[in-house]
C-alpha cells in the first residue's frame, strides 16, 4: 500500500504578542479561532489540528491523490483566512507547504510549510503564503552599507541610534528585497558581523583568528533565532536586543579588559605555549589591542609581563623547594633550564644557584621557627608540580 499524500498548514496570528493583554484576549482569541478552523477541516478525513502556542496552529491534511490533496490545502487555506477576516478584531497569515510523499511525509511536508511561514517576514502578514511565493523576479540590489555608522552609533555609547539606524536599513531591505525572506536574512546577518568586526577592530582583514574573535563577540542565540522570525515587530525586538548586547560589550572600560588579560595571564603563565594572540583570541579583542593596555596602562609589555610573572614565580619555588632546576623551569613556563637560567639572570642580575644559596642562608640565620624551605611546593604556588 503506498503512503498517503501530505501537507502541512501553519496558521499564524499576526501580532499577537505585541497584542496580547492580560484580560483573556488572548484565551478568547484563540478559542475563537480553532473554531474557525475546526469548521474548515470537519471534512477533511484524516485531518489533525495540533496548537503551537502562542499563537500558531499546524494542520496537517492527507490524502491518497497527491494533486487534489494540494488544491483541498488551498482551499483550506482560504477558508480559514477569509473565516477570520469575517467580523473578528484579528487577522491571520496561514502557510501552505509543498504536498510530499514517503516514510518522512509529515516531517518534509511541516518543513516546507516552515519555509513559505518565514516568507511572511518580506510578503507582508494577513495573507495566504504558498512555498516558493515571491513578489519580484531576478537580482536583487543590495541595499545601502550601514555596518560602519551602526559601529560607530555603538561605540559612541548610542544604542538607541543604532536600533534606529538599523531598524531604518532593514524596512529598506524589506523593499529591496522584493519578497525573498532568506536574501534579507543573509543582509541583516552580514551587516551584524560586519558592524561587529569594525567594533572590534577587525573589519578588513581575513584570518581565521580574526573571525573567530568577531564570532565569539556575537551573541549565538539571537543568531539562531534569525532564522525563524517572521514578522517585522519581532525583528525588531531581536535588532534593539543584539544591539544592546553589542553596546554592553562595548561598555567594558580598557582597565576592564586589560584586568580580563591580567587574570587570564596569571592563571596560565605556567604554560610554555602562552602568547600574545592566543590570550587575545580568549578574550575577545585584537592582539594589537592587548599590546597597547599594556603599553598605555602598565608602561610594559606583553611579554615582559609574562616575563617577570614566570620570574617571580621561578624565585618562590628556588627559595622554598627542593625542586631542581629542569623541574623549577618547567613548572615556570620557561621550558628548560637554559633559558631559565638567562632570563632570571636579565630580570634579577642573580643566577638561580645564587638565589636558593642565598634562601638556605637566611633559613639558617631564622632558625626552625623561621623555615619555609621544604621537600614539597606550597600549595599557593599554582602551577608547581613536583614531577618525577
Amino acid at each position: 500500500m503506498l503512503d498517503p499524500a501530505v501537507c502541512c498548514l501553519i496558521v499564524d496570528v499576526d501580532d499577537f504578542l505585541s497584542r496580547s493583554r492580560s484580560d483573556g484576549w488572548a484565551d478568547r482569541t484563540r478559542r475563537s479561532l480553532r473554531r474557525v478552523i475546526d469548521d474548515q477541516v470537519r471534512d477533511e478525513a484524516g485531518a489533525s489540528v495540533q496548537a503551537s502556542l502562542p499563537d500558531e496552529w499546524v494542520l496537517v491534511l492527507r490524502s491518497a491523490t497527491a494533486h487534489e490533496l494540494k488544491a483541498r490545502a488551498e482551499a483550506v487555506a482560504a477558508g480559514i483566512h477569509r473565516g477570520v477576516r469575517a467580523g473578528r478584531d484579528v487577522t491571520v497569515t496561514v502557510a501552505v507547504g509543498q504536498v510530499v510523499t514517503g516514510p518522512n511525509a509529515i516531517p518534509d511536508a511541516l518543513s516546507s510549510a516552515r519555509r513559505a511561514h518565514r516568507a511572511k517576514l518580506t510578503l507582508g502578514p494577513d495573507r495566504v503564503i504558498t512555498v516558493g511565493a515571491t513578489t519580484g523576479e531576478g537580482a536583487v540590489p543590495i541595499p545601502h552599507d550601514v555596518h560602519r555608522e551602526l559601529a560607530r552609533a555603538i561605540g559612541r555609547g548610542e544604542p538607541d541610534r543604532a536600533s534606529r539606524l538599523l531598524w531604518h536599513w532593514f524596512s529598506t531591505a524589506l523593499e529591496a528585497a522584493a519578497g525573498d525572506d532568506e536574501t534579507v536574512r543573509r543582509w541583516l546577518l552580514g551587516q551584524v558581523l560586519s558592524a561587529t568586526a569594525a567594533l572590534h577592530g577587525r573589519l578588513g582583514t581575513g584570518t581565521a583568528a580574526d573571525w573567530m574573535a568577531v564570532c565569539g563577540s556575537v551573541p549565538y542565540p539571537a543568531l539562531a533565532e534569525l532564522a525563524e522570525l517572521h514578522e517585522p515587530a519581532a525583528v525588531a525586538a531581536w535588532i534593539e536586543r543584539v544591539v544592546a548586547e553589542l553596546a554592553g560589550q562595548r561598555r567594558r572600560t580598557p582597565s576592564a579588559t586589560l584586568d580580563l588579560v591580567r587574570r587570564y595571564v596569571d592563571q596560565h603563565f605556567t604554560d610554555p605555549q602562552l602568547t600574545l594572540k592566543g590570550v587575545a583570541l580568549t578574550v575577545g579583542v585584537s592582539p594589537f589591542h592587548v599590546s597597547h593596555l599594556f603599553r598605555s596602562e602598565l608602561d610594559t609589555t606583553f611579554r615582559d609581563y609574562v616575563s617577570q610573572r614566570r620570574v617571580r614565580h621561578a624565585q618562590r619555588l628556588l627559595e622554598r623547594t627542593h625542586l631542581d632546576m629542569a623541574q623549577v623551569a618547567r613548572a615556570s613556563g620557561f621550558g628548560t633550564p637554559v633559558q631559565l637560567r638567562r632570563v632570571l639572570v636579565r630580570e634579577t642580575g642573580t643566577t638561580p644557584s645564587a638565589i636558593r644559596r642565598s634562601a638556605r642562608e637566611r633559613t639558617v640565620e631564622g632558625g626552625s621557627a623561621g623555615l619555609e624551605f621544604a621537600d614539597h611546593e606550597p600549595e599557593a604556588l599554582p602551577g608547581a608540580t613536583a614531577a618525577g
